[in-house]
């Protein structure tokens, strides 16, 4: 029971995360590259707030299901897989914290600094002045860099979902 449960968890953790990530891949990041830096700035403030609230548990909840996992009585292949999708999962949580959520941070504080010169608009979406041509480059390969990391994070987490998958295909197999 402990195992199916477990392997139930980790697989809904590291499949929300999957599709979460690929959505913001695919449907976010070009969206982002469209904007005009203020409006970019001031979407990606609003969106990383949502996100903030449930990205960082599901995968505390999905690292330690997994992990949890990796003690229970199952074939060496599926420990194997399990290992490497767990693996993924921490690097999914260093590329976040160590680039991603650095630049998320950056950029609130560019906004927040805003604020004081340019109310929040109606729906409370801040906005943004823009900003003089040098820091509008600037702006514009801190957005690049974020996307970058964003492409490793998705990669990352969709073969740690895969391998989980995979894990669970050799037991049931």
């Amino acid at each position: 029971m402990w195992s199916s449960l477990l392997t139930f968890l980790g697989l809904l953790g590291s499949g929300i995360q999957a599709g979460a990530l690929l959505m913001v891949l695919y449907g976010v990041c070009p969206t982002f590259r469209r904007l005009p830096v203020p409006e970019w700035m001031s979407l990606h403030v609003s969106l990383d707030r949502s996100i903030e609230r449930y990205m960082p548990a599901v995968n505390l909840t999905t690292g330690g299901a997994t992990l949890l996992l990796l003690f229970t009585a199952q074939d060496p292949a599926a420990r194997l897989l399990r290992g490497l999708a767990l693996a993924c999962n921490i690097a999914l949580a260093l590329m976040s914290e160590l680039v991603n959520v650095r630049i998320n941070k950056a950029i609130a504080r560019r906004v927040a600094a805003a604020a004081p010169a340019a109310p929040a608009a109606a729906g409370g979406v801040l906005t943004v002045p823009p900003p003089d041509e040098a820091e509008e480059r600037r702006l514009v390969a801190v957005r690049e860099r974020w996307i970058h990391w964003h492409r490793w994070r998705t990669l990352d987490i969709v073969l740690g979902f895969a391998l989980l998958v995979t894990a669970l295909l050799t037991v049931s197999g």
